[in-house]
């Protein structure tokens, strides 16, 4: 409670900054998986933190609901009670979510909070737009913006992708000083619709006390005597177990006029040069359950969380556990498009061979292994040599030196083969059934080790394809 409290304190005067004007650009518009839109600000000029460059202005659920409403009726002259329950659809969308949700700022300096915060609002066009999925770019990428009083720059890029149901931000911050460490302190500030009205409905430890212990957390409208709320199910994630860099303070406003206002703070310590990043997450669903559900899963950082991350980036995260890029030596991708429009199951390979780091004093004996490739989980589970054979094409094995039945630390070969369907999942990549020749794309490759080491790589291939018959990606070998 004090460190929420200290929180909302250092953001009193953040939130009560204006513009002079209201925006100056339209936001764009992007949909998730759901339909869900949000709307991210770009230009403009801010009439709080909240709504800033890279901010949301809102986000609307369009989903029909189906919607479960129980009452009790006493009968006076029997003296019982029955319990009434309906189901109905609402079919209208649900929103607001936000009043302006996501602004960045740094809002404290070499362990003093400023007076005035930066905000990050560049008062520029994007930069550019990338990460094209279904005939769309996905990726929204913000002008850098510098702040010379206090040598740092900061950049956002804003991330909804066409087969997930998320908003992703990743938020770079970069010390121009070439002899001095920067300490800064990094805050994330928005406003729920739900205003004096949210409730947390679940947090990643179980209970509903939210705090800088929880990895995510999960909130909803509930209105005075048990009105339907017309607004979704929101759901955040904001950290990592065994982060470098955690949540320092983290929390939502009850009180007036502030209520309804989320904050998240982070301190970094940046050397000389270098570049960290803030990756966070927001989900916008119909019902609690589901937006559980989605931060449950993102904040594993499966493959599709970080579509069109590059490794510089992952390796720049601080507030998730290291993300180690696997270097790969070797992969090639085969989909057959002729088996599979035959009703043919598991007709589409895929081998992969590089290198990991891993630590010392692994036993590998019955250490699980998920390997996902843009979506598609394979689990196995190893023997005390690190070797695992599913059977069907689906085999993994990691080559440590051992000592004493365990690891020591230092770089493993690995290979995977695997046999299944991955044309739906790689199609979002531009994996496509049609004539293709030399065309350059990509896949994500997420390994995930049991206790929590991850290894994650977005890797360049060379497409070629015959449509109809068969398609084939191989490693694109850097020049």
């Amino acid at each position: 409670m004090k460190s929420r409290t200290k929180l909302f304190r250092s953001l009193s005067v953040a939130c009560l900054l204006t513009g002079a004007s209201l925006a100056r650009a339209i936001p764009v518009e992007l949909k998730d998986s759901n339909d869900t839109k949000y709307w991210v600000n770009t230009d403009v000029d801010f009439t709080n933190t909240s709504n800033a460059s890279g901010a949301l202005t809102n986000a609307t659920y369009t989903k029909p609901v189906t919607v479960t409403s129980t009452w009790i009726a006493f009968t006076p002259w029997f003296g019982f009670t029955t319990v009434y329950t309906v189901q109905y659809e609402v079919n209208i969308p649900l929103e607001p979510a936000f009043l302006g949700f996501n602004g960045l700022l740094v809002v404290g300096y070499g362990g003093q909070s400023l007076g005035s915060p930066l905000v990050y609002n560049p008062s520029m066009q994007l930069a550019s737009q990338e990460c094209e999925q279904n005939g769309e770019n996905r990726q929204l990428v913000f002008q850098p913006q510098t702040f010379a009083t206090h040598d740092l720059q900061l950049q956002r890029k804003v991330f909804v992708p066409h087969n997930d149901d998320y908003a992703r931000w990743i938020n770079i911050i970069t010390n121009t000083s070439g002899t001095q460490t920067a300490e800064v302190d990094v805050s994330l500030l928005g406003k729920l619709g739900s205003t004096d009205n949210t409730t947390v409905k679940a947090t990643s430890t179980g209970d509903s006390s939210l705090g800088v212990q929880d990895t995510w957390f999960t909130t909803a409208q509930v209105l005075p005597d048990n009105a339907q709320s017309f607004q979704p199910k929101l759901g955040f994630v904001v950290q990592g177990e065994g982060a470098t860099s955690p949540a320092t303070s983290l929390g939502i406003s009850t009180q007036a006029p502030t209520a309804g206002q989320t904050a998240a703070t982070y301190t970094l310590s940046i050397p000389p040069g270098e570049s960290q990043i803030i990756l966070t997450y927001t989900t916008v669903q119909g019902k609690p359950k589901q937006a559980k559900k989605t931060c449950e899963n993102l904040v594993g950082l499966p493959s599709k969380a970080l579509t069109c991350l590059t490794e510089d980036e992952l390796a720049q995260v601080v507030n998730f556990a290291p993300i180690t890029p696997p270097v790969t030596t070797k992969a090639q991708i085969k989909l057959n498009f002729k088996k599979a429009a035959e009703g043919k199951t598991d007709v589409d390979t895929v081998s992969w061979k590089g290198t990991v780091d891993l630590g010392a004093g692994i036993d590998l004996q019955g250490l699980s292994v998920t390997v996902d490739v843009a979506g598609v989980n394979t689990t196995f589970l190893l023997n005390d040599k690190g070797k695992a054979n599913n059977g069907g094409g689906n085999s993994f094995s990691v080559k440590p030196k051992l000592k004493d039945g365990v690891t020591e630390a230092g770089p493993a070969n690995f290979q995977i083969k695997l046999k299944g369907d991955y044309q739906t999942a790689l199609e979002t990549y531009g994996w496509t059934d049609a004539d293709v020749d030399d065309a350059s794309l990509t896949a994500p490759l997420a390994i995930s080790v049991e206790g929590g080491g991850s290894f994650n790589t977005n890797q360049p291939f060379t497409y070629n394809a015959t449509q109809g018959k068969s398609g084939t990606g191989k490693l694109k070998q850097s020049s």
